[in-house]
């Protein structure tokens, strides 16, 4: 989906790390460098991403106090995944699962819930926490604003590629996924569904505005974020 977006003259600053199968149940992954879980970085800067990216990166010029590029990343690369995440229905989202480099590039790992599976009750459309919402500078910022502009052209793009995007994922029907497995067809009618091609640009554009403050407003991920927090203490 990175090179499709790229293709429309859109980058989102994804990280797509390699990952390469030696056996039918072990493999390699791509070491990103840099890196750390958000849950780790919020823990480490009072709750404050922007904190940690003035450690990095510095501009007393700027007004967010870091240099405004690694700003950009950020944002770019929240939208990127919120569209992705949602598309593909991925699970199981937390902040020990959700990473973010000095760069300001935020990306996702641990694929073990996908299209629509998710141990978590309630889970929203996708994961956008607070704190990240604040390192944008807020829900009224041109930083936010920016953000869902972003997500919306994002997610208007892939949809003129859906029927591919559809195909490719068909072919995966044999791969013994576990989220395969059992009914390939559904699984591969749940992606089609989150296209909604029913509807217009401009309709699909305020579904999935719609879609986002949904997920601001969620308050279940806050629960279940303490609930993780307190399993991992007690493990």
């Amino acid at each position: 989906m990175d090179s499709l977006l790229k293709k429309y003259g859109l980058d989102l600053k994804l990280t797509p790390y390699k990952v390469i199968a030696t056996s039918p149940s072990d493999g390699m992954i791509e070491f990103v460098s840099g890196a750390s879980a958000l849950s780790a970085i919020l823990s480490d800067y009072n709750n404050d991403i922007r904190q940690f990216f003035t450690r990095h990166h510095p501009d007393p010029s700027s007004p967010t106090g870091f240099k405004p590029q690694v700003l950009d990343n950020f944002i770019r690369s929240c939208a990127g995944y919120c569209v992705l995440t949602y598309l593909l229905g991925v699970g199981d989202r937390h902040l020990e699962n959700i990473l973010l480099d000095q760069e300001g590039h935020l990306f996702h790992i641990d694929f073990g819930f996908i299209l629509g599976r998710d141990p978590k009750l309630f889970p929203p459309p996708m994961k956008l926490c607070r704190e990240m919402v604040e390192a944008m500078g807020g829900t009224t910022s041109p930083g936010y604003r920016d953000f869902r502009a972003k997500c919306c052209q994002a997610y208007k793009l892939l949809r003129r590629d859906a029927k591919l995007i559809l195909n490719l994922l068909s072919l995966m029907s044999d791969s013994g996924i576990k989220d395969f497995t059992h009914k390939p067809e559904l699984s591969i009618l749940k992606v089609q569904e989150k296209f909604r091609l029913d509807l217009n640009d401009e309709s699909a554009e305020s579904y999935f505005l719609t879609l986002i403050n949904e997920s601001v407003s969620a308050l279940s991920p806050v629960v279940m974020e303490k609930l993780h927090k307190w399993a991992l203490y007690w493990k």
